[in-house]
């Protein structure tokens, strides 16, 4: 009932009109009330409360955000409640509290409180956390061309995205006066330490899927299809897999920069920014768009 009165608001128009003309206020008067009542998932990992758990190999997404991160977290968790796996999106939790998972998952006895090799799917996870015997998870990474998460991250910070603590509300100040091109660069140290760091730990190790952004708008049925082989679902009911599968269908970008999904297109950066901002970020991410395979 929760989920269903949020995914209302965000499609109000007046709802849109208050949280961009008045953050702060909606913060506190929404945002912060509704925590209490959501995420019992999350509440219930941190603490290490999950019983009873299938034993099916944990799925872990790994991804950072402006890569669809929520949709996809919306379609792995739908496939793996319906086959019986604990799901919990933690970090949506500690972005209402304004807690640095980072820092919270530097600690060992968190990491193993929250993580087990079996019976749970757990993601988004938006950075890379040394987490205790990766290799005993099926991992799916989820990447977009960092330029266009740069670009994405200019109209999200500014624009679209809710004011979820005290801390975006600053980083929203921040950048107020900041046109795109001198945004992206500013802001292009964030993405590639994300990138790198999935580079050096993630991506040469066994049981790890990349399933590219690109391919999700692209070629949904095929990103899907791989999706359920890799992880293992294919017991999943296939009126939840028609639903997912429909609802894409429906997902289309507006355009405007107060949205949630304005653009979905690949390249978006080079309809966006100037060439010389394209070949500055192009040069900063050649080593990183080689090792994912994007054009240089």
């Amino acid at each position: 009932m929760i989920e269903r009165v949020v995914k209302a608001a965000k499609k109000s128009g007046l709802i849109t009109s208050i949280r961009t003309k008045f953050p702060r206020l909606f913060l506190y008067t929404v945002v912060k009330p509704l925590s209490w009542v959501r995420y019992k998932d999350a509440k219930d990992a941190l603490k290490g409360k999950h019983s009873n758990l299938p034993d099916k190999q944990s799925i872990l997404l790994f991804t950072t955000q402006k890569c669809a991160s929520t949709y996809t977290k919306t379609i792995f968790a739908k496939l793996a409640s319906d086959v019986g796996m604990f799901t919990a999106d933690i970090e949506a939790y500690f972005s209402v509290k304004d807690i640095d998972p980072r820092v919270y998952f530097d600690k060992p006895h968190n990491r193993k409180t929250v993580f087990q090799p079996k019976g749970k799917y757990l993601g988004p996870l938006r950075n890379f956390y040394p987490i205790e015997n990766l290799d005993q998870y099926k991992k799916v990474l989820v990447l977009r061309d960092p330029r266009d998460v740069l670009t994405s991250f200019y109209y999200s910070i500014l624009h679209s995205h809710i004011v979820i603590n005290d801390t975006f509300y600053k980083k929203r100040q921040q950048y107020a006066d900041y046109d795109i091109d001198t945004f992206v660069i500013d802001y292009l140290p964030n993405v590639k330490a994300i990138y790198q760091e999935y580079i050096d730990n993630l991506l040469d190790l066994d049981n790890l899927l990349v399933l590219p952004y690109e391919l999700l708008v692209t070629d949904f049925q095929s990103w899907l299809d791989q999706l359920i082989r890799f992880t293992g679902l294919e017991d999943a009911n296939s009126e939840v897999i028609n639903e997912i599968i429909a609802t894409e269908k429906a997902v289309r970008p507006d355009g405007k920069k107060t949205s949630h999904i304005r653009s979905k297109q690949p390249g978006d950066y080079k309809i966006n920014l100037k060439l010389e901002t394209q070949q500055h970020l192009t040069k900063e991410f050649s080593d990183i768009l080689q090792k994912l395979n994007y054009p240089i």
